[in-house]
């Protein structure tokens, strides 16, 4: 990832007052799961209605900052996310009827829920270590229905901006497809390798 600015997910420069009304207006995108959509696990909604949703943060690498700056976060269109921040304390949401917890990355005054799944060890993600990581973002299904004694990190009520799917046509790039909705099971087609949708807000934070 470069220290430049961001061009997609980051509202800075752009004449909000706070950064509270800034993170409103941002856009997330977030990939949409094959085997979510075919389950129908997914809300079927259409662009420019709202809904429900806990975006969490896939790891595929994680590093010390080495040269790297401090804090950073740079997001694309594909909903893949580069960043530099601290790793948090596990955030323990309930401790009745089943403990559950989740890992937080903490970037400047931004906090994400994050899956470490896809590392080679959990102690990767030691609470103070100043990283650097690579993922994308993805809707959690089981965390956006979870009764929790605190709030959980991005999760809220967003409003759909855009969804898209995109389908492999070797050796030229890969073609773009605008959709009106998130897809029903029965109009997931197996020939495209990835949806993504872009999210604004939080609209409304839910606890």
């Amino acid at each position: 990832m470069s220290a430049g600015p961001c061009t997609h997910g980051d509202v800075a420069g752009r004449g909000w007052t706070t950064r509270a009304q800034a993170r409103v207006r941002e856009v997330t995108t977030v990939q949409l799961q094959p085997q979510h959509l075919r389950a129908g696990r997914l809300p079927v909604v259409a662009v420019g209605e709202e809904l429900e949703v806990a975006p969490v943060l896939y790891l595929t690498e994680l590093d010390d900052l080495r040269c790297r700056p401090s804090t950073a976060w740079e997001a694309g269109p594909f909903g893949i996310v580069g960043a530099c921040g601290v790793v948090g304390e596990p955030r323990i949401l309930r401790e009745e009827d089943g403990p559950l917890g989740v890992e937080i990355l903490r970037v400047g005054d931004r906090e994400v829920v994050v899956n470490g799944a896809g590392l080679e060890g959990v102690e990767c993600l030691e609470p103070g270590r100043r990283v650097f990581v690579e993922g994308s973002f993805y809707l959690d299904v089981d965390l956006i229905g979870a009764e929790t004694s605190v709030p959980v990190p991005m999760r809220g009520r967003y409003r759909l901006a855009a969804v898209r799917r995109y389908r492999p046509r070797l050796p030229k790039p890969p073609r773009t497809e605008p959709l009106r909705r998130i897809p029903a099971p029965e109009d997931v087609d197996p020939d495209v390798f990835l949806h993504v949708a872009d999210l604004v807000g939080p609209v409304r934070a839910q606890p």
